[in-house]
Parts: C-alpha cells; structure tokens; sequence
C-alpha cells in the first residue's frame, strides 16, 4: 500500500514539474488577498507546494530558482493593478512593463529565503523554521531598501480571521507573517501538525480574549467626523477646468447636517480626501475662502488634502486643517513619498526618468509633526496614502487617539487596489490599539475599531459621506510602545539556533574523521 500511495505521489505535477508548481503555488496567493475566510486557508496548499519542493531539492541553486518563480506568480496576481496608475495620465500599456520590472525585483526575496533556507538548514523542522524566519526577514528588508516597499506582506491575507489577526498588537504585522508560515509549513508534515494545532489555537485564543475581554478605554472629548467620498476620477481630478466643479462636489457633500449632529452637540470635524485641491496653493488662499464661506457653521473644521508649493520653490503634499475663518490652524506635510508617482529617488536619477504626476518639481518630504491637536477635542495622527503601508511609522505620539488617514485611489479603479490599501489600515489599527478613519476620493472611504473591524464603509465608486462620533474606544497595546524591536528579536534567536547547531555538528564531524578535513 505505501508502495502505491508513493507511486501516486511521484506522479503528481508537484513532483515531476516542481518549478512549474511553484510558481502556480504563488498564483494561488492571489485569492488569499480576496475577501473571506475561505480563501485564507489556501495559503497552507500554497506554501506546502513550495516547502516540498524546497525539501526535496538535490541543489540549491533549483531551490532559488523555485523561490523565484513561486515569488513571480505571488507578485504578479497581486501587484498586475499598478499598470492602471499609468494609463490615468497617459502612458498606456507601459505600465505593464513597469509592473514587470517591480514583480522581477520583488521576486528575489522569496528566493533568498528558499536559498538560506536550504543552505542552513540541518533538519527538516530546521527548514522549516528557518524558511519562516527568513521569509519574515526579507519581507522586512524590502519594506526599507530603496525607500521600501512593505506591500502585500503575506500576514495582511489573514485579516478575514480576526482571532488570528490580534496578535499584531504584540508582534506587528511581521509576527503576523511570521506564525501564519510558521503554522502552513507545520501543517505539511505528518510530524509536525500537533505544533501547527498548538500554535494556532494559542494566537486564536489569544485574540478571542482580547476581542472579548481586553482592557478598552474611552476618552472624554469626542466630536462628530464627517469622510467625504466623491468618487471624481483620476482623468477629471486632472482637468484643471473642472477643478471649481470638483470642489463643489465636495461642498455639496458636506453642507447637509448628518444625524448624529442632531443627537451629538459639539464641534464637526469634516474629511476630503487626498488631492481634493488638486492644485499648489498657499496656507490662506482664495480657494480656502471658498470653501469656508459656502460651508459657513462656525463649529465646523475642515481637514482637507492638497498641493503646497512654499516661497522655497518646494512643493508638498498636504493636509490642511482650517475654520470657518479660513485661517490654517495646523498642517502637515506627507513625509514618506511614492516613488515615480511624486519623486524619482537620486539612485534612478541618472536614466533621467520623470515622475507620474503632473508637474515637472518632485514632491518634497515633509518634517511637520503628524500629531494634531485640536482645541476642544481629543489628539490624533494624520497620514497620507501610501505612509500607512509602513508599520510603525503612523504615530509620532502615543497618547493619540486615533488614525484619520486620507487617501485618492483613483488611480487604481475598481482593481485589488483599493482592497489591498484598506487591509493594511486595519492592521494599522489592530498594532496601534487605536481606530482609523479613512477618506478616500474613489477608493474604500470607511471607519475602522481598534480590533480591524469596519464598521462603516463606502465602496469604490459610491458617492456619499459617512458620520461617526470619534474616537472610538481605544487601548494600548505592546507593539505601540516597542514597534518591531520584540519579532525581530524573536526572529533573531530562530535563525542563531539552527546556525550554531550546524556549526557543533561541523566541529563534531571535523574530530572524528581529521583526515577529511
């Protein structure tokens, strides 16, 4: 009988074809980051595929080849959307080749992983750790090399299980990667499953205490947050003969008294997205006038993105926070800026590339405090698009209490997208123990607890504004206090156990047989 199940198992793709496997394997990872619990689980089939390969490979240089083409599906049916940034302004279908340049880059982390792996590794639960381990580390070395990149980090496909999810408040949401790999390639061994149970009943228990039973708090000052969606696309947005018409847009979403003023008496706090002015204008300029004369309550304050260009000649993308004054109480500058679509790094700088967006001036990064205090009403951070992809970095204090993050996705239409950049704002939450809100011109505009869960949302191309009293309840949490120090830690003491055992068993084998040194 083991002779036939072993026949059957030689024959399968997995076996005859493992690089062809892998990198089917890596397109699996595509509907993991789809929406349901479902689709999370085939990340184990995913990984298992790849981890069997990796074990059953005779050299090492097939094992970073099948970890690069396991990389090339993974990134390529998660990351395909990006091309629709470039057609927006006018480049087509090089931004397919865009995507193939990134996707070819990305890739040679999850081979680096395999190849280590496999070079260091003196058992087969060795392996598996250090697979892990060094997946996790090069997931975080790519969110830091040239300028980082931190997107689709494989722990954001776990967010459809809120239990599991919690343990980023402890871990962050590398920890996160670093158990879901951890359990998937515990589950591939008849051995090793009992640890893979283990380790998932403990996170998931641990995150049903928290969700149920953690310690939450609920500060005094409150005030009702309006997030505006106009749903304007990129190409309009573009149009400066349509930019008053835009605006207007706005007004008209904002000037209608939401319900919960009627029961809640205090100030408003009223959210446009990104780029709302999509033009350079200065702290008190006539479009700000506009804006405050049209909306006219005096408790009312407006948060608003746009474009700052200062007497330096440097342009910033900003938020501005006004009254009915018009007078800017406070700003900020985002400080972590996209590549090619606000700034050419100096490294690229040389191939004499331009930037996405329109202008031929760079975006600068901003050195304002993303802390904003408000009278009457209680701290919060602000950040831009693209900054909450970067764990750790979205509060300069902990004693806010919670996240606005303000965002365009126009850009991406209806592709995974906006999807994606909503699952990384609820991890944000979960890690920092605060709730987020997020206003987004045409992307997913919603209001996220501490936990991670939505409890209101706008989808892509809905028009509308959502109203929440805010903050909500709140608590603070491990991974606020001491960000990513405690998994890289953990990851550290992995990865020097395997090695140091590798090195006794050299030693030992060096004794015995002298000659065959």
């Amino acid at each position: 009988m083991r002779k036939i199940n072993l026949e059957l198992i030689n024959k399968l793709p997995i076996t005859r074809f493992p690089k062809l496997s892998c990198f089917i394997a890596g397109l699996m990872l595509k509907l993991c980051f789809c929406r349901g619990i479902i689709f999370t689980i085939l990340i184990i089939p995913s990984i298992a595929i790849l981890i069997k390969n990796v074990i059953r490979s005779p050299r090492r240089r097939s094992t970073f080849l099948m970890g690069y083409l396991f990389g090339l599906g993974y990134f390529g049916s998660t990351l395909y959307w990006i091309a629709e940034s470039f057609k927006c302004v006018g480049y087509g279908n090089y931004g397919y080749l865009a995507v193939l340049c990134l996707v070819l880059y990305l890739s040679i982390f999850p081979a680096l992983s395999c190849g280590f792996a496999k070079l260091l590794a003196t058992s087969r639960l060795n392996l598996m750790i250090l697979f892990s381990v060094f997946w996790v580390f090069f997931e975080y070395l790519r969110g830091i090399l040239f300028t980082g990149f931190p997107w689709n980090l494989i722990g954001y496909s776990s967010i459809g299980i809120p239990y599991f999810s919690q343990i980023a408040d402890i871990f962050g949401i590398y920890g996160v990667s670093f158990f879901l790999i951890l359990i998937s390639v515990f589950f591939t061994a008849r051995k090793t499953i009992p640890y893979a149970i283990t380790l998932l009943v403990a996170i998931c228990s641990y995150g049903c205490y928290v969700i149920h039973f953690g310690d939450y708090m609920e500060p005094n000052k409150k005030a009702v947050v309006s997030l505006v969606q106009p749903s304007i696309s990129q190409i309009d947005k573009n149009d400066f003969k349509k930019m008053k018409e835009n605006i207007n847009k706005h007004i008209g979403l904002s000037i209608r008294s939401p319900r919960k003023l009627k029961l809640y008496e205090g100030t408003r706090i009223i959210v446009w997205p990104e780029a709302a002015i999509n033009t350079p204008i200065k702290s008190e300029g006539d479009i700000l006038k506009y804006i405050s004369t049209a909306i006219k309550k005096s408790q009312e304050i407006i948060i608003t993105g746009c474009d700052r260009y200062t007497s330096a000649k440097k342009l910033y993308n900003s938020a501005f926070i006004f009254g009915h004054d018009a007078k800017v109480k406070q700003s900020y500058d985002k400080r972590h800026l996209l590549p090619f679509g606000e700034y050419i790094p100096e490294f690229l700088k040389f191939w004499q590339l331009k930037k996405l967006t329109e202008g031929i001036i760079d975006f600068s990064s901003g050195t304002l405090p993303r802390t904003i205090k408000l009278e009457g009403f209680a701290p919060f951070e602000i950040v831009i698009c693209y900054e909450i992809a970067f764990p750790g970095e979205v509060m300069d204090s902990n004693e806010s209490f919670w996240i606005l993050n303000i965002t365009n996705d126009s850009w991406f239409g209806r592709s995974d997208g906006p999807s994606q950049h909503m699952r990384m704002a609820r991890y944000r939450a979960i890690e920092e123990g605060r709730s987020v809100a997020r206003c987004a011109n045409n992307g997913i505009s919603c209001i996220i607890d501490c936990n991670g869960k939505v409890v209101k949302s706008l989808e892509t191309d809905e028009i509308g504004t959502i109203d929440e009293v805010l903050p909500l309840r709140y608590r603070k949490t491990f991974y606020a206090k001491h960000k990513n120090k405690p998994i890289m830690i953990l990851l550290s003491v992995l990865a020097i156990i395997p090695i140091v055992t590798r090195r006794r068993l050299s030693l030992r084998t060096s004794k015995l047989f002298p000659h065959e040194r």
